[in-house]
């Protein structure tokens, strides 16, 4: 059983166990949990994919961790002029955790 859900501007393709990370959610903390809807929902036996279909459906995350990803550099220099300039930057994400996908 696999879904497709939409946070942060993203796709995502999840089922139940999966750990995967989105940009920072701002009002959840470690040990919360998320109801999620899908957009869409695979199941072994059909593809749902309408609306009507997709309300009975839910994503129920929890929030696992919050942390740190990879740093980013930027660097711009301009040649005999002596214009020098780094940049770093650095996402905040938060690490969800999968439960189960409910339907009913």
């Amino acid at each position: 059983m696999y879904a497709l859900i939409e946070l942060g501007g993203k796709q995502i393709k999840v089922k139940e166990g999966l750990k995967f990370s989105v940009l920072r959610i701002k009002d959840k903390k470690v040990g919360d949990e998320i109801e999620l809807k899908p957009i869409c929902f695979f199941d072994d036996k059909e593809i749902i994919t309408e609306k009507d279909k997709l309300e009975n459906i839910k994503v129920i995350c929890e929030v696992v961790e919050e942390k740190k990803g990879k740093k980013i550099y930027v660097f711009r220099k301009t040649a005999k002029t002596g214009y020098r300039r780094g940049i770093g930057y650095r996402d905040r994400l938060t690490i969800l955790k999968v439960k189960n996908i409910v339907k009913t």
